[in-house]
């Protein structure tokens, strides 16, 4: 009985492994994995029977009819025709990997099952529209940018008697396209009106009407002149570029302002031009000459506002702009020139270059205007030195003077300030100038003396004593010298 038992079972097991394979076989023979499976459709089109090559062709035919019908977007009133293709509209292709896995994934007789199922009840697969949401907002807003209107932002104008008027800001707009998308895929997807609707959305000022009359600016706390000469192109090139730095230089209650900051490096790159400056107690032409003046203004306009001076440095050897203590010299990345807002309302910086004139104004709060009185004096003179150089290119015997000589000093400086009644005196920090050796050249260029050549002696034919004249006479004395001529050398 056992042995019979295990035969019956022996025979099944062979049966179902014939059976396997032979199913096996028959799929292998007629059916085929490329191949989209009998009731299969996308969109409600169907696609069996069809390789994926064939699908894509049926598929991008039916996104060319998709994307072809009209679409009209409205704004504000206004009507534009919106091109699909435009926008990136397309039908994504992922379905056909859909399709295709359907009756072809997973074991044996699952794949038989799932193939019968769909053959008799069908399977569809929904269709996937994507709009390239980048591409078609910046059509949109392309195709609508007459709507388009910037904000401006408030501000302030200084007017020539130094009122200030107040610049109103306005909100811009613009359309709001982030809605485009959604819409569109309703009308691809679910037949919805072929009409896009977009709405305005406003564009804020960066600087609202309120907040500019807030900060407070109404009229100058003070100003500063300082002249220059005008016929030095390159010096008054710089401080006209220095100067256009700090023009309209807005300072917030409490902020720091550093000069070099602000104006930034002294260099070609930023337009600046060779000329005089103050270098290692002598003057050398460098980038950037006449830029101290410009610190220097900006120093008396800020003691004259009555704000806070945090650093301030005087030049090696006095200049002629400003009385002595009263200078503010800068070096980008060394020396200088600090001052704070103490107020609790801002501060405007105006500066104006014109004719021979550098002036810079300090705007505020007038309920910060000061009377403030500046006093500076020379407590000590120091005399320069005289310095003789050889010069083996000057004639010996003459001197050039080739450096002026220019007197240093100590010099002290304080500020005034009334508040009313209320007089306040500020020691301003002192200032030592170096003098400026003057320098003499004096020549050693020995110069040749050339004697010139005497003149040839003469003979004057003598009569003959028979009364014909001969070839032999008495030679003729020469002149006496009465000079010798000297040749000079060049001064260079």
């Amino acid at each position: 009985m056992r042995r019979i038992l295990l035969w019956v079972a022996a025979f099944l097991i062979s049966g179902v492994l014939i059976g396997t394979l032979a199913l096996f076989l028959l799929e292998r023979a007629y059916v085929r994995p490329e191949v989209i499976v009998p009731g299969v459709s996308i969109g409600g089109m169907p696609f069996e029977g069809l390789t994926t090559a064939e699908g894509l062709v049926k598929l991008r035919a039916y996104e060319a009819e998709l994307i072809s019908k009209p679409v009209r977007l409205e704004c504000a009133g206004r009507v534009w025709r919106l091109p699909l293709r435009d926008t990136g509209a397309h039908v994504d292709t992922v379905v056909l990997e859909q399709a295709l896995a359907v009756g072809h994934e997973g074991w044996l007789l699952r794949r038989y099952w799932e193939r019968y199922r769909v053959s008799k009840s069908g399977r569809n697969i929904p269709l996937k529209v994507k709009v390239d949401q980048k591409r078609a907002a910046s059509f949109v807003a392309q195709l609508t940018k007459g709507l388009t209107v910037l904000p401006q932002n408030a501000g302030i104008k200084v007017l020539p008697d130094d009122s200030v008027v107040i610049i109103p800001g306005r909100e811009g707009c613009f359309v709001d396209s982030t809605s485009v998308c959604p819409q569109l895929i309703a009308i691809l997807t679910k037949g919805k009106e072929p009409v896009v609707r977009v709405p305005l959305k406003s564009i804020p000022p960066e600087h609202t009407t309120a907040e500019v009359v807030a900060m407070g600016i109404e009229a100058p706390l003070g100003e500063f002149t300082t002249t220059f000469d005008p016929t030095k192109v390159n010096r008054v090139y710089n401080i006209s570029v220095a100067a256009g730095a700090l023009n309209g230089l807005l300072v917030q209650p409490g902020e720091v302002v550093s000069f070099n900051k602000i104006v930034g490096p002294r260099s070609s790159e930023a337009g600046y031009k060779e000329a005089p400056t103050i270098i290692n107690n002598e003057f050398v032409d460098s980038l950037g000459g006449g830029v101290c003046q410009v610190s220097t203004t900006l120093y008396n306009a800020v003691l004259l506002s009555g704000l806070e001076v945090v650093e301030r440095h005087n030049h090696s050897l006095p200049v002629t702009y400003v009385p002595a203590g009263r200078d503010a010299t800068v070096a980008y990345g060394g020396s200088d020139l600090q001052f704070r807002n103490n107020t609790d309302k801002y501060l405007y910086v105006r500066t104006v270059v014109t004719g021979n004139r550098l002036t810079i104004k300090i705007l505020g709060n007038k309920k910060f205007k000061r009377k403030v009185e500046l006093r500076s004096w020379v407590t000590e003179t120091l005399k320069p030195k005289v310095i003789r150089r050889e010069d083996a290119n000057l004639e010996a015997g003459k001197e050039v003077v080739k450096q002026k000589g220019i007197r240093g000093c100590r010099a002290k400086a304080e500020r005034i300030i009334w508040d009313g009644d209320k007089k306040t005196t500020e020691q301003l920090r002192s200032s030592f100038y170096h003098p400026l050796d003057e320098i003499v050249a004096v020549g050693t260029k020995v110069v040749p003396v050339v004697v010139a050549p005497k003149k040839p002696v003469e003979t004057k034919p003598q009569p003959d004593p028979t009364g014909q004249e001969t070839g032999e006479g008495v030679p003729e004395l020469p002149a006496p010298e009465t000079g010798v001529n000297t040749v000079y050398g060049e001064i260079r």
